[in-house]
């Protein structure tokens, strides 16, 4: 056996039945004191798979020597549940989040395009021109690619021999979108678009998470590798009204890092209205859900600050009252 296979063999983890997910669950020291194993089988059979609501394990303690050494500390399976539905429901607010923010991150382009009195279809020739020969090639294959889509294929074909720009930023996708701004935020020495064009990259990395139902909220570490934040995002994070420790201790998390800039993005960048008030109205009754259910999760949980710290960015952004 080659070493790259020995590798592999020795982290393949075979598939387990429900009973055994059960079993092996008990083995590591979960309980089902809150909510039955009969329970606990039904959820994981057609309501959750296993492999995403044990990725919550990972804010729980484990025991340290004795005969219990690795099991956890006080879990049981419904706080595993709850933040299996708590991370959903945070997903369910962050994701049309970001698809305002990329909408009228839109409209400023071309508005900015108006103002600086630029011709829309030359303004895009210069664009294409001026973009590496690779990024070109990746542009125009993309196109191809969505030409024959059933929303936006329509647009790519009337305008295939020439996409004004604000045909342009209708069907491209949201990277190819980000490098358009900082073209032209360079070309017009425009400090605010620039700036858009960093904060949507953060944008993009959320809803991409948002979107194909990627865990948030099971890793909330410090440790890791940390998010570099604009000195506008610190600034405005401070200005929320959070303490320097817990600031500094939430923002060394990536996933929270990135959060804290969609939130200041959005206050920036979205006008108040319907579209405002519908987010206010359903950070709001997230919030109100995580009120409701307090008594599941241990207040040293991490989840709980991070639930506290998210909060208070939304009050501070104006996002809710």
């Amino acid at each position: 056996m080659k070493p790259h296979e020995a590798i592999e063999a020795q982290q393949r983890k075979p598939l387990l039945t429900i009973d055994e997910q059960i079993s092996h669950l008990k083995e590591k020291g979960v309980t089902f004191d809150s909510y039955t194993e009969e329970e606990a089988v039904e959820y994981l059979a057609g309501r959750c798979q296993f492999f995403k609501v044990t990725a919550y394990r990972k804010l729980f303690d484990k025991r340290v020597g004795g005969e219990k050494d690795g099991q956890y500390i006080d879990l049981d399976f419904a706080q595993l549940k709850y933040l299996a539905s708590l991370d959903r429901r945070l997903r369910d607010v962050l994701l049309p989040i970001t698809l305002d923010v990329e909408h009228f991150a839109a409209a400023r382009l071309l508005n900015a395009t108006e103002n600086n009195g630029e011709d829309g279809y030359a303004v895009m020739r210069d664009y294409m021109e001026a973009v590496p020969a690779n990024r070109r090639k990746y542009i125009e294959n993309e196109l191809e690619i969505r030409s024959s889509d059933a929303y936006c294929g329509a647009i790519i074909r009337k305008y295939r021999e020439g996409m004004p720009i604000w045909a342009f930023v209708e069907v491209v996708s949201l990277g190819t979108f980000i490098g358009l701004c900082k073209f032209y935020a360079d070309r017009w020495g425009d400090d605010e678009l620039l700036a858009s064009h960093y904060l949507l990259k953060k944008a993009k990395s959320i809803r991409n998470a948002s979107a194909h139902s990627q865990c948030i909220l099971n890793d909330l570490s410090e440790s890791g590798p940390s998010e570099r934040v604009s000195p506008a995002v610190a600034r405005a994070v401070a200005e929320c009204g959070i303490g320097k420790r817990l600031r500094s201790k939430k923002m060394r998390n990536p996933r929270m890092a990135q959060i804290a800039t969609l939130f200041y993005q959005y206050s920036r960048i979205v006008p108040s209205g319907s579209t405002a008030a519908d987010r206010k109205d359903m950070l709001s009754e997230f919030f109100h859900y995580c009120d409701e259910n307090a008594h599941v999760l241990p207040e040293s949980n991490p989840a709980v600050s991070s639930i506290a710290f998210l909060r208070r960015l939304t009050l501070g952004f104006g996002l809710i009252d």
